[in-house]
């Protein structure tokens, strides 16, 4: 019964370690990962006139995606700094003398693992699709909205992407413009010219797109070094509009991150039938289970990691789980490429760094419960102290 009692108070002591570090890198990561997404998005308030309460729902809706990655990140970053901690004060090094082992303070890591695998979890499966639709949704809405009513005649705009549009005359009330001249430069190689004499806009609420429709024109096109020319009439052309690079993703790929699991099986399934390609489905949909097992890969790697370190810092720490971090997205990103291209298939392709993770993982661990050396630790440690002396003596210069 006391030994009982004792264990279950050594594994709360370790959970309220494992607290504070995991809620502050989540914050941190998650922070950072927003960070490029944010100033793109201020720049519809700034530029634009959007609403701040428009561009924070559109935060909102992105945040499913960057916590899928951020939990497994931040659990990874609170074993360590937890273990480190324990190291540092010899708090482990008292537990293994009383005759308790690494593997038998697992518990409460693996009770860490499993809450950050069922968020994962009901985010990959439930709030991710969701989410995604619902910020293209809110883009689109933004996007007619802008489109129909800040086109002002004989100005140029150049609110959408990698276009510039000067319009001659907008009577209004439903009326067609007239005398549209639109240069358009998304094809950095090949910019492109466009006469239209009349143009309306149309927005498609099914697909969510803003289109503008021009009528009775002509398009002009120059190399680089000007040394070829085209030019095209048309009696009617369709140009869609988006109101920032945030939209700009491939239409294929939008619509696959909006849907659920089940829906991409099934999708799957009829590409088969119909002997096309999948690749893309079962990449996204591999994605959705991966990322989840990551916690548990991630926290099986950074246990030993943890533990290994006699006499450690938080920064140490901190280093060590950016390193394994860069290792895992290295391999994921290989992985997806070589996925995508056909060289691998698309379950080997993303299971790749949770299946070099889970053997590392293991492998450290059993090295570690021996009281062996890990060498490549050392080599780490040391480059971290050079690091750390170079940073030091410039700060006391300054």
């Amino acid at each position: 019964m006391t030994f009982a009692i004792q264990k279950r108070t050594l594994y709360t002591h370790i959970l309220k370690e494992l607290y504070s570090p995991f809620i502050l890198g989540l914050l941190v990561f998650t922070f950072i990962l927003l960070t490029n997404r944010i100033l793109k998005l201020m720049e519809l308030v700034v530029n634009k006139g959007i609403g701040l309460g428009e561009v924070i729902k559109l935060i909102v809706f992105l945040l499913p995606s960057f916590l899928v990655l951020t939990i497994p990140m931040s659990i990874l970053l609170a074993i360590l700094i937890a273990l480190g901690r324990l190291s540092a004060d010899g708090e482990l090094i008292a537990l293994k003398a009383s005759g308790v082992s690494l593997y038998q303070i697992l518990v409460p890591f693996a009770v860490l693992c499993c809450i950050g695998f069922l968020l994962t979890n009901s985010l990959t499966l439930f709030l991710l699709p969701s989410g995604n639709h619902a910020f293209r949704r809110q883009l689109f809405q933004l996007s007619q909205r802008h489109s129909e009513a800040n086109l002002q005649e004989r100005i140029f705009n150049d609110d959408f992407a990698g276009l510039v549009i000067y319009i001659n005359e907008i009577p209004g009330s439903g009326k067609p413009m007239r005398g549209i001249l639109i240069s358009d430069k998304r094809e950095s190689d090949v910019p492109s010219l466009i006469i239209g004499e009349e143009g309306i806009i149309i927005s498609d609420q099914k697909e969510m797109k803003v289109t503008l429709r021009l009528f009775n024109g002509s398009i002009h096109r120059s190399a680089k070094d000007f040394k070829s020319y085209q030019q095209a009439t048309f009696k009617v052309y369709d140009m869609n509009l988006q109101l920032s690079d945030e939209d700009s993703g491939g239409d294929t790929d939008v619509k696959y991150s909006e849907l659920e699991a089940s829906a991409l099986m099934a999708l799957a399934a009829e590409r088969k039938k119909e002997n096309k390609s999948a690749i893309k489905i079962l990449t996204e949909l591999h994605k959705r289970f991966a990322f989840p097992c990551a916690c548990f890969m991630l926290g099986l790697v950074g246990i030993p990691l943890g533990a290994y370190r006699k006499k450690g810092t938080r920064s140490y720490g901190f280093v060590l789980c950016i390193v394994v971090l860069f290792l895992y997205y290295f391999f994921l990103n290989l992985g997806e490429s070589l996925a995508k291209r056909g060289v691998l298939y698309p379950a080997l392709g993303i299971w790749m760094p949770n299946m070099i993770l889970g053997l590392m993982g293991l492998y450290c661990l059993r090295v570690v419960g021996r009281e062996k050396p890990l060498v490549f630790l050392n080599w780490i440690e040391k480059f971290t102290n050079i690091i750390s002396s170079i940073v030091q003596r410039r700060f006391k210069q300054l």
